[in-house]
């Protein structure tokens, strides 16, 4: 059917068989043969055949107008299938955690966008445990979020750390030493990321601590790096938080890093298995570029 619409909507243009069949790189039989195939096929004459040209009757002319809507509206649906397949149109969710730059992620979309414009990038802040679960579910298809994970099984990509550091109000009696230890922090109450949403970085806080030979007095934070340092710079603790945070001028505040606290926020970009979708496939790429790119330059730096 769909064969014998576009030689209709041709011949309609040419209302001339011969012409017709040439566009179509058919034989004028075989033209006429669809034709005769379609009128069959819809119940109606649709046109008038004479020696020198073709009229179109009534319904011809009704159908000749629908058909080319629709045709192109298929045309259309065509094009858009072969950008999707091929990674240049579609959708793409990502799912992040708070920190945007953690992994290079703002970078690596900005590049991408750049590649593939026609892909539709679609933002969700979640905590990494419900990326987790969203990867799962399949409502992202990229996450950035910060392992370890236990128990998901998810495909991890390593995409950057950070120490974590000591933020404290400016007027803190700690705020004049340029390195903290540990145990200069005994006495503090110390604001940190709760267990339920990272249970891998209070832990390893926990440890670090016992190991410095003091239990901490914690105060939790379930939802937001930032809410921990509004905490700190109000005097209700010392913030412990990536390092990433410092770029963020906070009069009220200082920060200091601790001489040997090992505590680190990894960055992963996972996916919920090897994906398949052009789209997110072209995503890795692009950000295994963005983060090859980044290497290059901080071992330049560092030379």
């Amino acid at each position: 059917m769909l064969k014998y619409a576009e030689s209709f909507c041709v011949l309609v243009e040419e209302l001339h068989f011969s012409k017709a069949a040439a566009r179509l790189h058919l034989t004028q039989p075989a033209l006429s043969h669809q034709i005769k195939k379609l009128e069959q096929t819809i119940g109606c004459t649709l046109l008038r055949r004479s020696p020198h040209k073709v009229v179109l009757t009534e319904a011809g002319m009704i159908l000749a107008r629908e058909l080319g809507a629709a045709l192109s509206h298929v045309n259309r649906a065509v094009q858009e299938a072969q950008d999707a397949a091929r990674g240049d149109a579609g959708a793409l969710a990502v799912g992040y955690c708070e920190l945007p730059q953690a992994g290079q992620m703002t970078t690596i979309i900005r590049r991408y966008k750049a590649l593939y414009p026609g892909v539709d990038v679609t933002l969700r802040n979640l905590p990494t445990n419900d990326q987790a679960v969203a990867l799962a579910a399949g409502s992202i298809d990229v996450a950035f979020l910060h392992p370890p994970l236990h128990g998901a099984q998810l495909v991890m990509r390593a995409a950057g750390e950070e120490p974590i550091v000591a933020a404290l109000p400016a007027d803190h009696a700690l705020a004049e030493k340029p390195i903290l230890r540990l145990g200069d922090l005994m006495s503090e109450r110390l604001i940190v990321c709760a267990e339920a949403t990272g249970a891998f970085m209070y832990h390893s806080i926990l440890a670090a601590c016992g190991k410095a030979g003091f239990q901490p007095q914690l105060r939790e934070e379930k939802n937001s790096w930032h809410a921990m340092l509004d905490q700190a710079a109000s005097g209700l603790g010392v913030a412990f938080v990536p390092e990433s945070l410092t770029r963020n001028t906070h009069s009220q505040l200082v920060f200091r890093r601790i001489e040997h606290f090992d505590v680190r926020l990894q960055t992963a970009i996972a996916t919920a298995g090897e994906p398949t979708r052009p789209a997110v496939t072209r995503f890795l790429a692009t950000a295994a570029l963005c983060l090859k790119d980044q290497a290059d330059h901080e071992a330049c730096q560092a030379e």
